[in-house]
């Protein structure tokens, strides 16, 4: 059976059940695109935490009794560690106009004298920026002679962190389900279309049809029906994530490079359920060859 016959044998039992086969499309369509969006979403909110932790900063605070010769060493102590970039000191008076810019400024205007220490910005690399690595630092840098105190947005990250291994885990749980739910309605689908066209079948292997070319017009069945689904919930995601593109904070992640990639890998989610639903439905009903089976032995 050439490939041509192949086609037109998937194409005819897809028509003996067309209400089936186009159920099963739309079925397939409309839960490949949920998870389509929540995989952008959690996508995006990946990206979107890993911006925000260029944002996390380190500041190093020195003691008011510390000298010149010991800041420098403070700072040339700092450079060394490995997860630090760079450490740029921040005068007295450079504080008291950081304090300005977030503060009211007459709550430092009524002080006599300026009760800000001087301290070092670190700039972190991005392996840095982990809860792991900024607890270490913190530990290390605290007990310097010279350093009064350390500040780091450790909390933040790990609540980042956390949200983002939540968001991890729902999309596992519900990829897994929509997996199972896509399988079941692809072989109801595919196991109707054998039903129906089962004298056929026996027929195929009267004459002599090798039993892979019989199976072979259902997994096309399949993997059409999986494909066309991915295709078509890959484009409802594409064209929704321009439309939300609007949305604040992460709009801009949720269009462009990132939804042309989700977008193809529904294409090859729905794919492999496809084959998999082929094979399910084959297994449970297609009856095995009759004339293949092997003979009973004798008593």
């Amino acid at each position: 059976m050439s490939w041509r016959m192949t086609g037109w044998e998937a194409w005819r039992a897809m028509a003996s059940a067309r209400r089936a086969t186009a159920s099963s499309v739309v079925i397939i369509t409309l839960c490949l695109t949920i998870l389509g969006f929540l995989g952008l979403v959690a996508l995006a909110l990946e990206r979107e935490a890993a911006e925000a932790r260029r944002w996390i900063t380190v500041e190093v605070f020195l003691k008011d009794e510390a000298t010149d010769a010991q800041v420098q060493e403070v700072r040339a102590a700092l450079v060394r560690v490995p997860i630090v970039l760079d450490a740029k000191l921040v005068t007295k008076q450079e504080a008291v106009e950081r304090f300005k810019q977030f503060f009211d400024p007459d709550l430092i205007s009524v002080l006599e004298t300026n009760p800000l220490p001087r301290s070092f910005l670190v700039d972190i690399t991005d392996e840095g920026r982990t809860p792991a690595a900024l607890e270490k630092l913190v530990a290390d840098v605290g007990h310097w002679p010279a350093v009064s105190a350390v500040s780091a947005d450790v909390e933040w990250m790990k609540t980042l962190d956390r949200l983002v291994g939540a968001a991890a885990v729902v999309l596992v749980v519900l990829l897994a389900s929509v997996g199972i739910a896509v399988s079941i309605v692809i072989s109801r689908t595919i196991g109707l279309g054998i039903s129906a066209r089962l004298n056929v079948v026996e027929v195929q292997r009267l004459v002599g049809v090798p039993e892979r070319l019989v199976r072979r017009p259902f997994l096309v069945v399949g993997l059409v029906q999986g494909t066309v689904g991915g295709l078509l919930a890959g484009v409802i995601v594409i064209a929704a994530s321009h439309l939300l593109g609007i949305v604040p904070l992460i709009g801009e992640s949720l269009a462009g490079r990132l939804s042309q990639m989700v977008a193809l890998g529904l294409v090859v989610l729905g794919l492999a359920l496809g084959w998999w639903g082929s094979h399910s439905a084959l297994a449970m009903v297609l009856p095995p060859d009759p004339w293949c089976a092997p003979p009973e032995r004798g008593s």
